[in-house]
This record gives structure tokens, C-alpha cells and sequence, in this order.
């Protein structure tokens, strides 16, 4: 293990870090993404194959970060490996319209029956972006209505929920139009929209939220959310970035709930940069460039040929059988790690191919703990998020699912016996 030093600037010294001309390492701290820290010096991938990784201190893992759930048929699928490279043969974008952009779309929109059309983007976080503006400009008005705990990316706006500690640099005026209230809490949510009904563009929902440690929302919240809005002519806007895995119709099929906008990515993308902002037609034609007055909505690599042939590819190898059979497995690590780790003050959450171990009672969990059990399921050869979300991949079969349930459960008796 690489020994955790601080520099004269302050930063966790790594073999791995480039300097520039200053001393500084040419990434802040060391990283690409914030997202990857866990507290010390990370290993660094160099190979994947399905359910497996390899990093550059020789240790082979099971894959379950599957770069933060995206990775639906874990790493370097053939057959997506031969669309995007199909595509990035013919040229990785243009500036004019790209056929693959239709049969990711139609791929799309057979999963989301209740909607109409759909425009991609280049992340979830861009997605989120489009349906806010989308439901903005129908409606004429300002605020945005979220839960505590719902993670929606990372525009102003998406932080809000996150507390202080998320909004520090985001304006005023954006907190003021942004409402979080409790999870679940059905008597907030009346009393949140009923006090400006007028004022509300939108309600957006993630229905099994990470951020609040995988808890479920309740059908009553989630049909109270539908009635208030159809009510009051707010846009209800699910974000299934993450969870639209977890159904062939996505987690709002699950619960029978028609959105008037669905945001969506990651699984959609094969493994590429990807968006998607799906809607009613009505709702949609706010960006139709062809009506006056319309938004404009565009982005350099926003529909490029390369993530609509791999998402298409990704899709058209995940149905309902597949979505199935891996939230069967997802049952089947759920179970035996609630077994194993009966006692010791843990317990493990999740719906379908998430999963996720988290402190008895608690639903933000501190960083510290975060990063014990992410090491402790480093060394036992797992690899999850850093806030130890695994996500499940095609290539796993049961043998790996027993497996994986095993490591984990290892790891969170670990961490238990350390905090005694």
C-alpha cells in the first residue's frame, strides 16, 4: 500500500502524480473526478473483462462500482465493443444528424410507454439540466420541488438537497427556488406545494435515492407527488440516471407511475458519455427547433454516434429476462449478507442489481466509515463506489453473486469489529 504523505502544497503525495511546472499535480489532489477519493492514495485500473478488474498494483477485483452503475454489462462487452468501434470507424461525430441516434431512441422509448420522445445529452447531470429548463419554460414559473437525499448531478440547482456542504458557490437566488423537504414525508409535501402552488415548475423525484443510503420512497409519496402535480400543473420530473435497471419499464414502471419527464444515462450509454431527457410530446416540444419560441438545447458531443451504437447495443442485450435475473441475484447478496452481518450494528439496503451496507439507523453515512469499508472490500478483492453502492453486471452468475456477498460481508464485520 502506497504510504500517505502531505506535500509542502497540502496534497496526498502518489508515485502516480504528475507535476507541473509549480509543483502542483496537473489533477486537483491527484484526481480526475472527486467522486473517486476514499481517503487515501486510490489504486489505478489497467485492464477489465466482464465481471472483473485488474489495478496497477497487480490485485484482481470483482467489479461492482461498474463506473458508478454504468457499466450494465461490466467491462469490454464484445458486442459493444464492436458497435462503438463499428462507429468510431465511420467517424466519432459530426455536425449533422447520425442514424444510431434513432435506434437508441426507439430502444428507449419501447421501455417508456407513457412517454413520447426523447433528446440525449452527454450525462445524467445534463439530463437533469434539460427537464428543469423543459419544465420551466412550459409552465412559466421558477421553483423546483426535491427530497432531502436525492442526488440529481451536479448543477446548481442538484445540489440544493445536499445541503451546506454540496451549495457553497451556488447563488442565493438558486437556493431560494429549490425546496428540499424529508423523504417520504407526504404531510411536507402537501404543505410545500398547497403554500405556492403557482410558483412551483416542477417536483423532482429519485425514487430509491443513494445519497439517502438506498431508502425506498413509499408508493404514498411517490402518488402524492403525481396528484399534486397533475393537480397544480407541475411537471413531474423521475430521474432514473441510476435506477431505470432495475425495471424493464425503469423503477417508475415498478410503481406504476407515469412521469411527465424521465431523465435517464449511465446504463443507456454502453459504457460512453450519455443523457437522456424522455417526455411527453406536448412537454418535448419546448425543444423542437422547428416551433417558434423553441429552447435551444444542443451540445458538441450530445447524441455522437459512438454512445447511441454502444447504448443500443447495451440495451438491446439487457431485457426483461436480463433485468430479471439480475435483480434475482441482487436478492440473492442482499439475503445472505443480512445473514451474515446480523449483530453488528449493520445492515444492507437496496432494490434489484443495487446494493448497498450502511450503519443501522443511519441514511448519511460519514466519510470515515465510508472509507473503512471501502478499503475493507478493497482488500478482499471488491470493488465498489466510494460510497460503497455496488452495482451488479450480466456477466455475474450466481457463483459470483455468493461470492461477492461473502467479500462484502467480510469487509462490513471488519469495519464492526474496528469501531468496537
Amino acid at each position: 500500500m502506497v504510504a500517505e504523505q502531505i506535500t509542502e502544497h497540502g496534497l496526498v503525495d502518489d508515485p502516480h502524480l504528475r507535476r507541473g511546472a509549480r509543483g502542483y499535480p496537473l489533477l486537483p489532489g491527484g484526481y480526475g473526478r472527486s467522486t473517486y477519493y476514499t481517503g487515501r492514495p486510490s489504486p489505478y485500473a489497467v485492464r477489465g473483462e466482464g465481471y472483473r478488474v485488474w489495478d496497477d498494483r497487480g490485485r484482481e477485483h470483482i467489479d461492482a462500482n461498474n463506473n458508478f452503475t454504468s457499466l450494465i454489462h461490466g467491462n469490454a462487452h464484445p458486442e459493444i465493443v464492436e458497435a462503438a468501434v463499428r462507429a468510431l470507424s465511420a467517424g466519432a461525430s459530426w455536425g449533422i444528424p447520425n442514424l444510431d441516434e434513432w435506434e437508441l431512441a426507439e430502444q428507449l422509448m419501447t421501455r417508456l410507454p407513457s412517454l413520447d420522445q426523447v433528446r440525449f445529452t452527454n450525462s445524467g447531470t445534463e439530463a437533469v439540466m434539460a427537464a428543469i429548463r423543459i419544465a420551466r419554460g412550459s409552465t412559466g414559473r421558477d421553483r423546483v420541488l426535491v427530497t432531502d437525499g436525492g442526488y440529481h448531478g451536479t448543477s446548481d440547482v442538484a445540489l440544493v438537497p445536499g445541503g451546506p456542504s454540496y451549495t457553497r458557490g451556488v447563488p442565493r437566488g438558486v437556493i431560494d427556488d429549490v425546496t428540499p423537504i424529508p423523504l417520504n414525508d407526504v404531510s411536507a409535501l402537501h404543505a410545500a406545494v398547497e403554500a405556492a402552488p403557482a410558483a412551483y415548475a416542477a417536483i423532482i423525484l429519485d425514487l430509491l435515492p443513494n445519497r439517502a443510503g438506498l431508502l425506498h420512497i413509499t408508493d404514498e409519496f411517490v402518488h402524492s407527488a403525481r396528484e399534486l402535480a397533475s393537480r397544480h400543473g407541475i411537471v413531474l420530473i423521475i430521474d432514473e440516471v441510476i435506477s431505470l435497471r432495475l425495471g424493464y419499464h425503469g423503477i417508475s414502471g415498478e410503481y406504476g407511475i407515469e412521469p411527465d419527464l424521465l431523465t435517464t444515462g449511465k446504463t443507456i450509454g454502453g459504457g460512453f458519455p450519455v443523457g437522456a431527457v424522455a417526455g411527453r410530446g406536448e412537454l418535448m416540444a419546448e425543444v423542437d427547433p422547428t416551433k417558434p419560441n423553441s429552447l435551444p438545447h444542443g451540445g458538441t458531443f450530445s447524441g455522437n454516434p459512438v454512445s447511441m451504437a454502444a447504448g443500443a447495443a447495451a440495451l438491446r442485450l439487457y431485457p426483461e429476462s436480463e433485468v430479471l435475473r439480475l435483480n434475482a441475484l441482487g436478492e440473492i447478496v442482499r439475503s445472505s449478507v443480512s445473514a451474515r452481518i446480523a449483530g453488528t450494528g449493520w445492515t444492507v439496503r437496496g432494490q434489484g442489481s443495487l446494493i448497498r451496507a450502511v450503519p443501522e439507523g443511519v441514511n448519511k453515512v460519514d466519510d470515515a466509515t465510508q472509507h473503512r469499508l471501502w478499503w475493507e472490500s478493497y482488500e478482499r478483492g471488491l470493488l465498489g463506489s466510494p460510497a460503497n453502492l455496488l452495482s451488479l453486471s450480466t456477466p455475474m452468475d450466481k457463483a459470483v453473486a455468493v461470492d461477492l456477498a461473502d467479500r462484502l460481508a467480510d469487509a462490513v464485520i471488519a469495519v464492526s469489529d474496528k469501531q468496537d
